[in-house]
């Protein structure tokens, strides 16, 4: 893999993962209380915004993992199967991504809570799989 391209995928990365992370704090931690219920953070919907474009180029870039690291490096048994928890990992949230835009009721709800936990377990797939990958 190109430097260029390994700081491309690092740098969206932690962007994705970051944007995330920062809108769970928001939306649990940072809910304006009203009398009628908690109203979203004001910074939700822009930090979701980022997000939404971060994850058009995350899927840009899992493909072309696929389609060019993963296949290259499948015949070396030394990071499959952190290769593959990364890979299923981000394949998932793409998926649960996709249910959150299109879905409603108790399928978005769903769908919410595994994004949620599956953004938040993808950054320990992502070190198992750099950390394998260290001289």
């Amino acid at each position: 893999m190109s430097p260029a391209l390994r700081a491309a995928i690092l740098t969206l990365g932690a962007l994705l993962w970051l944007s995330g992370a920062v809108w769970l704090v928001l939306h649990f931690a940072f809910a304006q209380p009203t009398q009628f219920g908690p109203l979203p953070n004001p910074w939700e919907a822009g930090v979701m915004r980022v997000h939404g474009v971060l994850a058009v180029g995350g899927v840009f870039l899992l493909g072309w993992i696929v389609g060019g690291h993963t296949i290259e490096r499948w015949g070396s048994a030394r990071n499959r199967f952190s290769g593959l928890a990364l890979t299923g990992s981000a394949a998932l949230l793409l998926a649960s991504g996709y249910a959150l835009y299109y879905t409603t009721g108790t399928l978005h709800e769903v769908a919410s809570r595994a994004h949620e936990w599956l953004g938040v377990a993808s950054l320990l797939a992502a070190l198992a799989h750099w950390w394998r990958n260290r001289p």
